[in-house]
């Protein structure tokens, strides 16, 4: 092989090698049917599921908004959101497994992650690192 052939083609073989598979783009407005009110907590069908409090507003909701989507489209876990803007009611760091009323639950803010089985709280995650941790499973 000549050298210039060589030079042409090993930065093009040396790229495509080290090539990243790059992650889809997703928007709230494509789970519209996940998205539930804060009532809706602890009613949904399901024995376990989670649910992930959010707020457009969030700088660290937006950080990790790709990741937490991406987790929703590749899990067999049933998953819904809840938008913090509305009606979310939040409180200090506190234990809150086993909670399975309404009146007695809250966030410690966004993004935080939930998950409920039985109807009941079952563990929670707070913040990106948390939830990462969680979804990176």
């Amino acid at each position: 092989m000549s050298k210039l052939l060589k030079l042409l083609v090993f930065p093009v073989l040396v790229s495509s090698c080290g090539a990243t598979i790059e992650q889809p783009f997703h928007n709230y407005h494509e789970i519209k049917d996940r998205i539930i009110e804060w009532n809706q907590l602890f009613i949904q069908s399901e024995e376990y599921y989670l649910v992930y409090f959010y707020s457009e507003k969030c700088g660290h909701c937006n950080e990790i908004k790709q990741d937490i989507l991406n987790y929703y489209f590749e899990s067999v876990a049933k998953m819904y959101f809840v938008c913090a803007d509305y009606e979310v009611v939040t409180g200090p760091k506190a234990d809150l497994k086993g909670i399975d009323k309404l009146d007695e639950f809250y966030i410690f803010g966004t993004p935080f992650l939930l998950e409920v089985k039985d109807h009941k709280v079952l563990d929670y995650y707070a913040g990106p690192s948390e939830i990462l941790g969680f979804v990176s499973i």
